[in-house]
């Protein structure tokens, strides 16, 4: 006969062991966390690496007494030295020059953008298709009302009739190109580091002498590279001039001076006006401005480019006024280039052409030249003609 159970046996409870490799783990990264932050005020860093030094396991050694009865470890001398490297430009990947077309301009000074001069320049278009309008000349005075900050501030602009005038004349050219024409393309062109007007009202912007005097040459008053509102007012432009209808920008006179060196005068040493960690020079002022304006305009609705003004930069970086055509050919559409129709062909044209991995080079390399063009049978695919008056013998 089967016994029976006169207590009931309650139900044992089933422990969690998985908890316990949690809880161990818990308490190990608590204990890491506490000897990390404890152990910190016994580091030691010396020139060999990082050590922890334990007051239990000292030995007495290189250790002195304070005036307060403290023990002091004492430590070797150590000489602490900071270099900066300057930047690598050859490194910058080459991002601009895609899907151009050639551009054949005549160049328009600021004194003749006015209706009837500009009714001129589009009936001389037979061979081109552009006009380059000097829209900031090296006087600085505007030929727009610009509402960049700088301009407003020190009263940079043309006046609100002048303005409305030119933009005009602009927004014309565009809507009503001459006949025989589908378009006009038209370009901005800026001068940057050549101002007479801003450092005349602002006392941080110029280029200066060791004597605090601002440097002026035969080409004009400089202005300072490396200068941050400088860098922000042309980026500025150049966003107004884009909305004012303009399908190109065209930055001039980014360069820096190459003063003329007399016998019984000392080198011109220049200040400027940020402080650097590394040594100051031409060509990181010109390139640091030029890669800060083409990255603030990376997305930019028209074509940017560039002048560049000696042989030297069309193979590398030039030490005396700062360019490098090379840098330029990488961030910039086009790069425009004073010469005349045998050098360019034999001699320019060849020094940068290895340098274009983007694009045609007759497309993105332009020469300006100034009264006289390729012949007629040339295929050069951009140029710029600059009208001007040939010197006589008397």
């Amino acid at each position: 006969m089967a016994r029976v159970q006169e207590f009931y046996k309650g139900r044992r409870k089933r422990r969690n062991y998985a908890l316990i490799p949690f809880v161990i783990a818990l308490g190990l990264i608590a204990l890491l966390l506490v000897a990390f932050y404890g152990l910190q005020q016994y580091a030691v860093i010396t020139k060999d690496g990082l050590t922890i030094e334990l007051p239990l396991l000292e030995n007495g050694e290189n250790t002195t007494v304070d005036s307060q009865g403290r023990e002091v470890r004492v430590f070797d001398p150590v000489e602490v030295q900071l270099a900066f490297d300057e930047p690598d430009y050859s490194r910058v990947q080459a991002t601009a020059g895609r899907y151009l077309s050639g551009i054949k301009a005549i160049f328009v000074p600021y004194t003749d953008i006015t209706q009837e001069k500009l009714g001129e320049y589009t009936g001389r278009l037979s061979r081109g298709n552009a006009l380059v309008l000097e829209m900031k000349p090296r006087s600085g005075l505007l030929m727009w009302n610009s509402q960049a900050d700088i301009a407003r501030s020190y009263g940079l602009s043309a006046t609100p009739e002048q303005s409305q005038v030119v933009e005009g004349l602009i927004r014309d050219l565009k809507e009503n190109p001459p006949e025989g024409k589908d378009e006009i393309y038209l370009a901005a062109q800026i001068s940057c580091c050549i101002d007479e007007l801003y450092p005349s009202r602002s006392t941080t912007v110029a280029l200066r002498t060791e004597y605090g005097i601002n440097y002026t040459d035969q080409e004009g008053t400089w202005l300072d590279p490396y200068n941050a509102d400088l860098r922000g007012y042309i980026v500025q432009l150049a966003e107004e001039l884009y909305a004012m209808g303009f399908d190109e920008v065209i930055l001039a006179d980014v360069q820096h001076p190459v003063p003329e060196q007399k016998e019984d005068q000392p080198a011109v040493k220049f200040v400027y006006s940020r402080e650097m960690s590394t040594t100051p020079s031409p060509v990181t002022a010109v390139c640091g401005f030029a890669v800060y304006v083409a990255q603030e305009l990376a997305d930019r609705d028209g074509a940017l480019s560039i002048y560049c003004n000696k042989p030297q930069a069309l193979v590398g970086p030039d030490a005396q006024n700062g360019q490098d055509a090379v840098l330029f050919m990488k961030l910039y559409d086009r790069v425009y280039y004073a010469t005349d129709t045998y050098t360019y062909t034999n001699f320019n044209l060849k020094d940068i052409e290895s340098s274009v991995t983007i694009g045609d080079p007759q497309v993105r390399f332009v020469p300006v030249l100034t009264n006289y063009l390729f012949t007629s049978s040339s295929d050069n695919a951009s140029w710029v003609l600059v009208d001007k008056e040939e010197e006589t013998e008397e």
